[in-house]
C-alpha cells in the first residue's frame, strides 16, 4: 500500500498539481449577512452571478439561474438598475441565440467581453457545458448576441452519472492570465478542483486542464479574480475565502489565505466591488450583501 501511495504522489507531482494542505480554522461565530439592496424589479429574481465591468467601473453585470430567459442585467455601484430611454419595457438584455440551461456564473475577460457560464451540472450528466463569450453591451441595450461558444469537458470525468463520481458540477468561473478558469462544486467531498481552459476551439469540445485542488470545507458556489489575477475570492454556502498568490503562474492555494464564516439563506454569487469590498448575491432572497475584505481573518 505504501508503494502504491508513493507512486501516486510522484505521478501527481510530475503532473504539476500541488494538492493544498488542510487548514486548521479558528473557532468563530459566522457573520450574519444583512441585505444592502434587494432586487424585486421584475418580481422574484434567482440571481446566480455578478461581476464588475472592466470597461466601466460603475457597471455591474448580473444573471439569473436556470429557467429564465437568456438575459443579463446591469446595475450601478448604488445597486440601481440601468434603464433604457429607447425601450420602455426594458427587462434586461437578451442574448440572442443563447440558451439558459443552467447559468451559474458570469465573468469578464481582458478583451471587453462578458463570459456567461452555462456550467451547472446538477445530475453529473451534461455533455453540453459551455461558456458564451459576449461583447460587453451598453448597460441600457435591449438585445445583443454572443461572439463565440466554447464547449468543454473535464479531463478526469469518465462516467456521466451521479452514482459513482458526483464531482463535476461547477458554479464558479473567473479569468486570469489570459485564460478562463473554473472551480468545481464537489458533491461527494469537501474539495474544490481548479481547472483552466488552455484551448479555445469553437468547432469541438475543449478538454480542460486540471491545475490544483483544495479542501475548502463545502460546496463552491462562485468566484471572482482581481484584474491582475493575484487575488481570488471564492465562496461556499457558509464561507468566504480570499487566496493571494505571489505572481502569475503561482498557485493561489499556496499563498496567503483569508477566511470568514457567514450566515445567509443561499449565497450564490460574489465579485470584488473594489479592492476593499466584496459584493455577494443571495439566490433565494435576491438580496445583495456587502462585506469589507478586512473582516476576513488570515488562516495561512
Amino acid at each position: 500500500m505504501k508503494a502504491i501511495k508513493g507512486v501516486l504522489l510522484l505521478t501527481l507531482l510530475n503532473a504539476g498539481i500541488a494538492w493544498a494542505q488542510d487548514l486548521k480554522l479558528p473557532v468563530r461565530e459566522p457573520e450574519v449577512l444583512k441585505a444592502k439592496y434587494t432586487f424585486d424589479y421584475w418580481g422574484k429574481l434567482e440571481l446566480s452571478g455578478i461581476v464588475r465591468s472592466r470597461t466601466d467601473k460603475n457597471v455591474f453585470w448580473m444573471q439569473n439561474d436556470s429557467g429564465d430567459q437568456p438575459r443579463v442585467f446591469a446595475i450601478d455601484s448604488l445597486g440601481k438598475f440601468y434603464q433604457s430611454a429607447r425601450y420602455r419595457n426594458y427587462e434586461g438584455i437578451t442574448i440572442a441565440g443563447a440558451t439558459n440551461v443552467d447559468w451559474e456564473d458570469i465573468a469578464v475577460d481582458d478583451k471587453g467581453n462578458l463570459i456567461i457560464a452555462d456550467i451547472g451540472n446538477n445530475y453529473n450528466d451534461r455533455r453540453d457545458l459551455v461558456l458564451y463569450v459576449v461583447p460587453e453591451p451598453s448597460p441600457i441595450a435591449s438585445n445583443t448576441t454572443f461572439l463565440k461558444k466554447l464547449f468543454f469537458k473535464y479531463p478526469d470525468q469518465k462516467v456521466y452519472n451521479a452514482k459513482t463520481d458526483f464531482n463535476y458540477d461547477c458554479e464558479a468561473v473567473f479569468f486570469a492570465d489570459g485564460k478562463f478558469h473554473m472551480l468545481s462544486k464537489d458533491r461527494m467531498d469537501t474539495f474544490t478542483r481548479l481547472y483552466r481552459m488552455d484551448v479555445e476551439r469553437i468547432d469541438e469540445v475543449n478538454t480542460l486542464t486540471l491545475l490544483d485542488k483544495f479542501n475548502i470545507g463545502g460546496k463552491v458556489t462562485a468566484a471572482d479574480c482581481t484584474e491582475d489575477g493575484d487575488r481570488l475570492v471564492v465562496i461556499t454556502y457558509r464561507s468566504i475565502w480570499i487566496f493571494e498568490r505571489t505572481g502569475p503562474g503561482s498557485s493561489w492555494f499556496n499563498g496567503n489565505i483569508y477566511w470568514l464564516p457567514v450566515k445567509a439563506p443561499q449565497i450564490e454569487s460574489v465579485c470584488f466591488k473594489d479592492d476593499k469590498t466584496l459584493w455577494l448575491l443571495d439566490e433565494e432572497t435576491a438580496a445583495l450583501y456587502e462585506v469589507p475584505t478586512s473582516k476576513l481573518v488570515k488562516v495561512k
